[in-house]
């Protein structure tokens, strides 16, 4: 097997949180390995703690007010609409695409990376937002590995509402995303690799703890051993941490019964009423495997009405539920708050501090605080897309899982619809191992210097406009990287230029 010099293992939601206890009970010899001889702390997220805005963040060094991603949707208050900006995915440069100016690289299961773009090397896109075709580059790469490995990017099954075959194929898609790097490293023989896992996110969500979510943990910890020698370097990295959900926070009826939010959901209330709904219809489409042609042809008005089985509808489907003119504050899920009115207008400020105090001293029906704090957008993001950011970003304090959806006649909840029993949380899991990485512990590490920093591991300048930092105290003091300068280099502005063309370009595809 061809070893790569670095290999990145990314493991969306992991946390040790969850693992310790398996760690420490040996069930994960090789994650302890890592642990006991390496260097490993916790790695914070930008905010919210979510697969997106996290993996672009982490792939680009950049912060989300520089990506124009906020979460799964951005809220443009100016047209009154919720969507997401998928064309943005590919603006921003990844660290890999400067790694592969140098040596090659491979990537595999990053999400957000779809569809698939040019790198030297070999590049396979993620879930859960990537799709079973356009995958893969070079394009040779997907009719192998359709071939080799009859291979999916999504799964066909839901935990929600198909457990049992659900996590069948969780299991093997975890281990084909490993197996499948091995694959192409033998051909691509790349310098650097990164080998990333969504679906183990998936487990930690809906079974927490459950024994198939450590059995998702073991074949990671089996193919962790084939990388484990003196001369490879290793990181595990996630996107953000999980952790047990104790209490469901409904915002948007929150902001519905504070008068900051007015709904338009009688249609949707309707549907439910005739036994209308989407896990209903999802369900009756799954087991007649149409749950794709069903989403296809269905006309998109019935769709922004479709409520879930408890009356509740999300994303891009709540613009059809609100009265924009009557509203002056819509939430997404997990944090990010809108206030729908122009900065300028003489009411916002004195809204955004009336939200924020209401906030910060809201308490459960158990009398314990829902949020951590609340923090001002432009305390938390800069950039070009400043101007899109939400007005309020809210971290959820332990344990509690904000509901983005529109419909819950509840505030507080103990379970959610989805059936998630964990949801994520700030902090996630950052442990390194090999030649180059020092021992111990390493503190106020955020996802943002992992690209600055796996780019000076690798001998290259770290571009001015990346965000994190190269953190030279994970290194092993005689390591070349340890010992080698620093060196920033300065964007230079035929490629500023060019971000700014894509943007424009792409955004014609429909923002």
């Amino acid at each position: 097997m061809h070893t790569p010099k670095t290999v990145v293992f990314g493991l969306d939601g992991a946390h040790f949180e969850l693992i310790t206890p398996w760690v420490e009970s040996g069930e994960l010899p090789n994650v302890r390995r890592v642990l006991s001889e390496g260097i490993s702390g916790d790695l914070e997220s930008v905010l919210p703690p979510v697969t997106s805005p996290n993996w672009k963040a982490y792939a680009t060094g950049k912060n989300p007010g520089k990506l124009g991603i906020f979460w799964w949707e951005n809220i443009d208050t100016d047209e009154q609409r919720v969507s997401y900006p998928s064309h943005r995915k590919h603006i921003h440069e990844a660290y890999w695409d400067h790694i592969g100016r140098k040596e090659s690289a491979g990537v595999l299961g990053v999400p957000t990376t779809h569809p698939a773009s040019p790198v030297n090397g070999f590049l396979v896109s993620g879930a859960p937002d990537g799709e079973n075709r356009n995958y893969a580059y070079p394009p040779s790469v997907e009719a192998e590995l359709n071939e080799q490995f009859d291979y999916r990017v999504t799964k066909r099954h839901q935990l929600k509402d198909q457990r049992d075959a659900a996590v069948e194929e969780i299991l093997a898609l975890i281990d084909q995303r490993f197996e499948a790097a091995k694959h192409l490293c033998q051909e691509f023989e790349p310098a650097f690799l990164q080998v990333t896992t969504f679906y183990i996110n998936s487990l930690h969500h809906y079974l927490w703890d459950d024994d198939a979510t450590l059995e998702a943990w073991r074949i990671v910890d089996q193919h962790l051993g084939d990388y484990l020698d003196n001369e490879t370097n290793i990181v595990l990295m996630s996107d953000h941490g999980s952790t047990e959900i104790e209490t469901v926070f409904n915002i948007n009826t929150w902001l519905a019964e504070q008068g900051y939010l007015e709904l338009d959901n009688q249609l949707s209330r309707g549907l439910l009423s005739l036994g209308i709904n989407r896990d209903r219809i999802g369900k009756v489409a799954g087991t007649l495997n149409l749950r794709n042609f069903a989403a296809e042809h269905t006309p998109q008005w019935v769709l922004d009405h479709l409520p879930a089985s408890d009356g509740t509808v999300n994303r891009e489907s709540k613009m059809r539920n609100v009265h924009w003119d009557e509203s002056v504050a819509l939430a997404s899920g997990q944090g990010p708050v809108y206030l729908l009115l122009n900065r300028d207008d003489e009411r916002y400020n004195r809204l955004r501090d009336e939200i924020r105090t209401q906030l910060e001293s809201l308490t459960d029906t158990r009398g314990r605080s829902v949020v951590e704090t609340v923090h001002d957008r432009e305390d938390v993001y800069h950039g070009q897309y400043l101007d899109e950011a939400p007005d309020l970003i809210i971290e959820q304090a332990d344990g509690v899982h904000i509901s983005g959806a529109v419909g819950h006649e509840e505030i507080f909840t103990t379970t959610d619809a989805t059936g998630w029993q964990a949801e994520n949380k700030l902090h996630g899991l950052f442990a390194a191992h090999g030649p180059s990485f020092t021992t111990g512990q390493v503190a106020d590490l955020s996802i943002l210097d992992l690209a600055p920093t796996l780019l000076h591991l690798h001998g290259l300048p770290v571009p001015s406009d990346m965000d994190g930092e190269v953190r030279i105290d994970v290194f092993d003091g005689e390591s070349a990287a340890s010992q080698r300068t620093v060196e920033r280099r300065t964007m230079d502005r035929q490629s500023a230029e060019l971000g700014r063309i894509r943007d424009v370009a792409q955004s014609l595809d429909g923002f």
